[in-house]
């Protein structure tokens, strides 16, 4: 509260300082070029230091060739931001500087006056000013001292802290992947990464928390308003349902140190679902601060009316643990999200909602918001509320130990108090995580020798992040960590109860050993592969894409990336030497792992749901990602868009282990999966085949698929003694499966023989393909056409991978634009043919030729 002002009442009025401001070196390393020492850049905020740098040549681009290296001595240099603006005072009012992110520590001065210092990435800060302003010109500048050299400083003083990586990042509150991490560069930023302003009030509203209740019979939200404003201000609360209809209102008056809190009633709620199980109607919440008849401030939030659980139960092997949202269960298929981009400024609106919208084309219906990044924006959580993607959101710790220091504890509160009353308000956010992986580490990590007595951070997860919660925001389930066994002493590499991260597969084996696993949950599973050929093109200077290039292995981060990547090809493939079948063998195993992990879990009773590791990527870089830096869908990508399909039908062994062994062990079965709204019966067909797609048995029949429930049925007694070497086809209208006993290395495939044709149709190029042997996991390389149709490849986009084919059937790829203007080009044959791709190409001795072909007109409507 604040105290009495003068009878004079004026609206909040904004002073926003966005825009162009001076940037300057300050101070750093003997390797600063000399042309930074001295040049005064234009540098647009928000923003990091970096940008401007770029824009004026004097670093190069991190993610190009060994960029990273060449821009090192920013992160380790003082910068200095300046502008100049107007102001004048407005008559009964007060007037803050308000910073919504400083990178990341700072001292702010106003006409030469310090007004306010920072030290946490994650804050937002506001200083009083009044009597640093004056009327007219002013002039306001931030240094920033290097957040490495902070680092390197507590570390001196406090002692190292257990982390996978060299950098002491633990030690401050920034961004942990800032300073480097198994899929991104090290680049230690700086800056006005976002909005700041002048606010000048009577009276303001500092926060807005709705808490959603849904009953039986309704909903209750009960609105907490949080103010700075004199005795007696009132504040008025109205909510508008998705149509814009007023269902319910009510007002309080603000009195000294006694928070404030209206209730409101929803008789028939229209409940927000999640992406596949409802609707996602948002209601408009708006409240209004006024004195006197004068309005002080406006506040609006859009919130959806939902209720969420997480049920943990006893089973077999230990316990379960699931998520329900307005009571039923959610089947989980989701991805990690990693920060877009190794400069937030650049994670624009329009590139946060092209990630959303592909993860939605992919089947998921929950993102995790990693936690060694930062807190997501509004323009990401009101897209998932929109889209009805859940969101699982971690509390920024990752990896590592953390000091319990009061100094640390003080800016940890802080930044769970500011993030969860700015998020809270948003529908797809359903459940707050402690951090990732630091339980884990203390477990298995060997962090005693480092550490000793000193503390590790468990003080966070099970004592300040609650607490927090509880006061706040008690409305959602809590997650100490990720992974979870549900003890500080439970190991968390068990799948017997909670959350898993199942790291071993890619770590260790092949990937088939998936199946050796039967979690309850799991939020982190993964395996690498390059990005698209024209994404690692532009960045490898020339260099083939391989284990021979020194590039290859710059822009792969994963501990023994390229020692794990051949063990995974090698039972599958012969391991290409460099350039295209070697990128091609590591984008398709990198596929099928995630297929058979994904579909085997999905595939088992107790799994509740799958994170995969990862959607997104933030440079260009060999990950575990799904979608490449460029925006550009990997194989994976297409990969998982059927095996989190909402109705899936796969084969699996019977039982957990098997999958190595002749035939699948003890037999295989055929499951069912239907996560959709609707009972469906399935035509279904099953077909057993040799290796050169010769029929062997068939046999049709019709299937029910109960919502929410596996329909199982064994194949053996259906077509006979399945071989090794056999492959099983099952098809229904919802998609195909495929079976093989042996790998394609040791079972052999027929060298690739198809016909193409290609037209251009509405504005897309259409390619048909007829198998004219069996063909496995045919793909359309559409980034590699941008030459042959005149576009820049991140540009297009193909509709389908990985098609299996028996001789004789066919299939169309569409490739179009992204952006919806229509191709104008149809390439010739050859071209189409150079990137048409099947893993009859990896295991055939010469190259396939094309079979006799058709051209068909291109000149269709």
């Amino acid at each position: 509260m604040i105290e009495a002002i003068p009878s004079v009442t004026v609206p909040l009025t904004r002073i926003d300082l966005a825009g162009t401001w001076e940037l300057s070196w300050l101070d750093g390393p003997q390797d600063v070029p000399a042309r930074a020492r001295t040049a005064l850049l234009p540098a647009q905020v928000p923003g990091e230091v970096h940008r401007p740098l770029l824009d004026a040549g004097l670093i190069p681009d991190p993610g190009v060739g060994w960029g990273e290296f060449g821009q090192r001595w920013v992160g380790r240099s003082k910068w200095r931001y300046q502008r100049r603006f107007e102001w004048f005072p407005v008559p009964g009012t007060r007037t803050d500087l308000a910073a919504d992110g400083l990178d990341t520590f700072a001292q702010v001065r106003l006409n030469g006056q310090l007004v306010g210092t920072a030290r946490d990435q994650h804050l937002a800060y506001r200083w009083p000013v009044d009597q640093a302003l004056v009327a007219g010109e002013n002039t306001i500048e931030v240094i920033f001292d290097s957040a490495w050299e902070q680092a390197l400083r507590l570390e001196n003083e406090r002692g190292p802290l257990p982390s996978p990586y060299d950098d002491p990042y633990p030690q401050v509150r920034k961004m942990a992947a800032n300073f480097g991490w198994d899929w991104g560069p090290q680049v230690v930023t700086a800056g006005i990464w976002r909005g700041i302003r002048l606010e000048s009030y009577a009276g303001r509203i500092a926060a807005l928390r709705p808490l959603v209740d849904v009953r039986p019979d309704g909903a209750e939200i009960t609105v907490h308003v949080e103010v700075d404003a004199p005795d007696g201000t009132r504040a008025g609360v109205e909510l508008f349902d998705p149509d814009g209809q007023l269902v319910a209102a009510d007002a309080a008056t603000a009195t000294a140190d006694q928070p404030l809190a209206v209730s409101l009633s929803v008789a028939s709620p229209k409940l927000w679902w999640p992406v596949g199980m409802g609707g996602q109607p948002l209601y408009s919440l708006q409240v209004v601060l006024e004195q006197g008849g004068a309005v002080l401030d406006r506040r609006s939030a859009r919130i959806g009316l939902r209720q969420v659980a997480v049920r943990e139960q006893p089973d077999r092997l230990g316990s379960r643990w699931e998520l329900a949202v307005n009571g039923q269960p959610v089947r989980v298929r989701g991805y990690n999200w990693i920060p877009d981009d190794i400069l937030p400024s650049r994670e624009t609106a329009a590139r946060i909602t092209a990630r959303l919208d592909q993860a939605l084309a992919g089947n998921a219906n929950m993102l995790r918001v990693w936690g060694g990044g930062h807190f997501a924006s509004e323009e990401f959580l009101a897209a998932c509320d929109e889209r009805g993607l859940l969101v699982w959101h971690d509390f920024l710790f990752a990896c590592a130990a953390y000091s319990e220091d009061d100094d640390t504890v003080a800016l940890v509160t802080a930044e769970a108090e500011q993030a969860v009353s700015r998020m809270m308000a948003h529908p797809a956010l359903v459940l707050w995580c402690g951090g990732n992986e630091t339980v884990l580490g203390r477990q298995h990590w060997g962090w005693e020798d480092q550490l000793g007595n000193r503390p590790w951070g468990a003080r966070y997860y099970l004592e300040v992040l609650p607490d927090v919660l509880r006061r706040l925001d008690p409305s959602r389930p809590y997650l100490p960590n990720s992974p979870w066994s549900g003890g500080l002493d439970a190991d968390v590499l068990s799948d017997r109860s909670g959350v898993s991260h199942l790291w071993d597969v890619w770590n260790d084996s092949d990937y088939a050993h998936y199946r050796d696993h039967d979690p309850a949950f799991v939020s982190e599973m993964g395996w690498c592969g390059p990005p698209a050929w024209s994404t690692f093109d532009q960045v490898l200077a020339g260099e083939a894409p391989g284990p021979a290039s020194r590039l290859t292995g710059h822009h792969l981060r994963a501990i023994d990336g390229m020692h794990k990547l051949t063990r995974g090809l090698q039972p599958h493939f012969p391991v290409p030497a460099d350039g295209p079948d070697w990128h091609f063998a590591t984008q398709l195993t990198q596929a099928r792992a995630m297929s058979a992990g994904v579909e085997w879990l999905r595939s088992r009773e107790r799994c509740s749901g799958v994170i995969v590791w990862q959607l997104n990527d933030c440079w260009p870089v060999i990950s575990w990602s799904a979608v490449d830096y460029a925006g550009v869908e990997k194989p994976l990508w297409y990969a998982l868009r059927n095996s989190f399909a909402p109705l899936l039908v796969t084969v699996q062994p019977l039982e957990a282990g098997s999958a190595l062994l002749p035939g699948g062990g003890k037999g295989l079965e055929c499951v069912i999966i239907n996560d959709s709204p609707q009972l469906c019966e399935l035509p279904v067909c099953v077909l057993r085949a040799d290796r050169r797609g010769k029929q062997l048995a068939r046999v049709e029949f019709r299937e029910q698929a109960v919502v929410g429930r596996l329909a199982r049925f064994r194949l053996q007694p259906l077509v006979g003694v399945v071989e090794p070497s056999d492959i099983l086809v099952v098809d229904t209208p919802f998609g195909r499966a495929v079976w093989a006993g042996m790998t394609d290395r040791f079972g052999g495939l027929p060298k690739a023989a198809f016909s193409l044709g290609a037209k251009l149709a509405q504005g897309e190029l259409r390619v048909s393909l007829r198998a004219e042997a069996l063909l496995r996991d045919v793909c359309l390389l559409a980034d590699q056409l941008a030459d042959a149709l005149g576009t820049p490849a991140a540009a297009l986009y193909v509709d389908r991978m990985l098609v299996t084919l028996l001789p004789g059937e066919e299939t169309e790829f569409r490739v179009r634009r992204r952006d919806g203007l229509p191709l104008q080009t149809t390439p010739s044959l050859a071209a189409l043919r150079a990137v048409v791709r099947c893993a009859n190409d990896l295991v055939s001795p010469n190259t396939p030729e094309l079979t006799p072909a058709r051209r068909e007109d291109t000149s269709g409507d």
